[in-house]
């Protein structure tokens, strides 16, 4: 899984030598981890149409790369639930881009998504509130635990959202 993402390169080189570089390995590029976030301008006016233009360019080199599966890694909370909405709303719309090029888009979930935000948990406001055929989720089980979570839970409150786990243990 990538997770250096940037300027239409992975790890400073073009899509189709990333690809490569993978396969010579011996490795298929099956996922990578790379987003761009939503600014408070652009939360405040609910309006996405430069990150969108953004995913444009990325889902195409990610095709390029032949990534299947481009997840978000990380995203703040919202401050209120009509922020989240626009997050929510932004979601959707990068994962019906994804689709429309045969890409699939995940979020990878850590501790914080488990907040709860004007009363309700931040992540079941996104499962609630993303299309299920627009975003699947990727599972941190270490982070699930670290907020005090149960991750079986949630699989079984959300059947067949999770189609990607991290699972990882606090070495000390």
């Amino acid at each position: 899984e990538a997770a250096n993402y940037g300027g239409g390169k992975f790890y400073g080189v073009s899509p189709e030598q990333y690809k490569a570089d993978v396969e010579a390995a011996g490795l298929y590029p099956l996922s990578s981890h790379s987003t761009r976030s939503l600014s408070a301008d652009e939360i405040k006016n609910h309006d996405f149409t430069e990150a969108l233009k953004w995913w444009d360019q990325a889902i195409a080199d990610h095709k390029a790369a032949g990534i299947k599966y481009i997840i978000t890694p990380w995203g703040e909370c919202p401050k209120n639930l009509q922020d989240g909405q626009t997050i929510c709303d932004y979601y959707n719309a990068v994962g019906e881009k994804c689709n429309a090029a045969g890409l699939k888009y995940g979020y990878h979930t850590h501790s914080h998504e488990y907040q709860k935000v004007d009363g309700q948990p931040w992540i079941q406001y996104m499962m609630d509130h993303v299309k299920s055929q627009n975003m699947f989720w990727q599972m941190d089980v270490y982070w699930c635990v670290m907020a005090g979570e149960s991750p079986v839970q949630w699989f079984k409150k959300y059947p067949r959202r999770f189609k990607m786990l991290h699972i990882k243990d606090r070495y000390e």
